[in-house]
């Protein structure tokens, strides 16, 4: 590590400065360290495109990695395997009706691969607080009564960040990954900040840039200081194919 060059911050105490996020201090994109995790640092980072990634041992891990994964809203995929469940209208799609219960599936479903989830209880408490301050969404995807799907993240201006996903049927998170996309292009969001490039994610019309462009794209759609573009509750919305 380049201690000149590539300094790594310690941030949420006392009179705390936003980092430059191209002041990466590995190839991973590590930037900052933290003791604390609460909303206002969202608040304050997200519109630079620095986001925490994990926390361990009580220390939150935040990132500006070199590559983003985005998708424009408008330019969401749908493949031929999802049309049938869109045009038989299998399941219903709602928002900002269940986040509690979308938040909990998320962190408790086991991933391929992974020992654990990254939302701790820290993370837990700072979207739930962050949903009641109106600015973390759920995107929900029922079968009858049962949740079987869903996605949630965070309002950072005109752009929404997205966190996690879940399903407990096949092919309910990218239901719900396709209904969020289409709901917030209704609303004018211009595009999802996925955070990190997955195979997953690109299948669904995700793109990979690199940081100084995505940064150029946060700075015209959220600038920090920008007001939130409103994600209301809506029990039932129908997707398009």
């Amino acid at each position: 590590m380049n201690s000149v060059n590539s300094p790594l911050y310690f941030i949420g105490q006392g009179d705390w400065e936003v980092p430059n996020p191209h002041d990466a201090a590995n190839e991973e994109g590590l930037i900052a360290l933290s003791w604390e995790l609460y909303p206002e640092m969202y608040e304050r980072l997200y519109p630079f495109g620095i986001f925490p990634w994990f926390d361990q041992d009580g220390v939150v891990f935040w990132f500006s990695p070199p590559v983003r994964s985005i998708t424009m809203t408008d330019q969401v995929v749908i493949a031929k395997s999802m049309r049938p469940y869109i045009n038989q209208k299998k399941w219903r799609f709602s928002v900002n009706t269940a986040f509690e219960q979308v938040l909990e599936k998320c962190s408790s479903m086991p991933r391929p691969g992974q020992a654990g989830t990254w939302i701790s209880d820290m993370f837990l408490e700072n979207f739930a607080a962050m949903h009641h301050q109106g600015r973390a969404h759920s995107f929900e995807v029922w079968q009858g009564d049962d949740l079987v799907g869903g996605t949630f993240g965070v309002m950072t201006g005109g752009i929404f960040v997205g966190e996690s996903m879940f399903h407990t049927e096949k092919n309910a998170s990218k239901y719900a990954y396709i209904g969020m996309c289409q709901y917030l292009n209704s609303l004018g969001v211009a595009f999802i900040d996925n955070q990190l490039p997955t195979d997953h994610l690109d299948s669904l019309g995700a793109i990979n840039v690199e940081r100084e462009y995505f940064l150029d794209m946060m700075n015209f759609h959220a600038p920090a200081g920008s007001e939130n573009i409103c994600v209301p509750e809506v029990q039932d919305f129908t997707l398009m194919r």
